[in-house]
């Protein structure tokens, strides 16, 4: 039972990692479109001066280029929605992607689970071989010292321990 509350707790260890990594990714991808986005104004600013430099030397060109700015603006609005909308279809396809993965996950974590389930009733059976086996070696170990047990009680009584006083007995027996 603890088993699967730290395997469920592990999961969701791995879930959040997981969205903080997604976090991190997404807001490095913040970034860089902000960058582009900087640069991208930068861009506009340097043509508008380089425009109103052009419109400065030439009259006739002037309301030309006045037009041809108004167009360029458009064009670059226009580029901007599209970049806009493009961004929105990524960050859509990034989040089925994420939804498809995490259901992924959770199925594999799923089928772990079910795994160390079938696992842990493999380690049961596994359990009760090795105490029959620490048993049987029990046993074994106990025949063994009750024969060593038996062979010293055997030992003793066919040499019976001779005292100083029985010794004596038997010299002046002989006598």
């Amino acid at each position: 039972h603890r088993d699967k509350k730290r395997d469920k707790e592990k999961v969701k260890e791995k879930d959040k990692a997981k969205e903080k990594e997604r976090d991190r990714d997404k807001e490095k991808e913040r970034d860089r479109d902000r960058g582009k986005g900087r640069e991208r104004e930068r861009d506009k600013q340097r043509n508008r001066d380089s425009d109103k430099e052009k419109d400065q030397g030439v009259g006739r060109e002037q309301t030309n280029d006045r037009e041809g700015v108004r167009d360029k603006d458009k064009d670059r609005d226009k580029d901007k929605e599209k970049d806009r909308d493009k961004d929105k279809d990524r960050q859509e396809v990034d989040q089925n992607k994420e939804k498809d993965d995490i259901e992924k996950e959770r199925e594999k974590d799923r089928e772990k689970i079910k795994d160390k389930e079938g696992d842990g009733e493999k380690e049961k059976d596994r359990n009760k071989e090795k105490e029959k086996d620490e048993d049987k070696e029990k046993k074994e170990r106990e025949r063994e010292k009750e024969r060593d047990d038996k062979k010293k009680k055997g030992k003793r009584s066919r040499t019976p321990p001779r005292s100083y006083s029985s010794s004596r007995r038997s010299r002046s027996s002989s006598r």
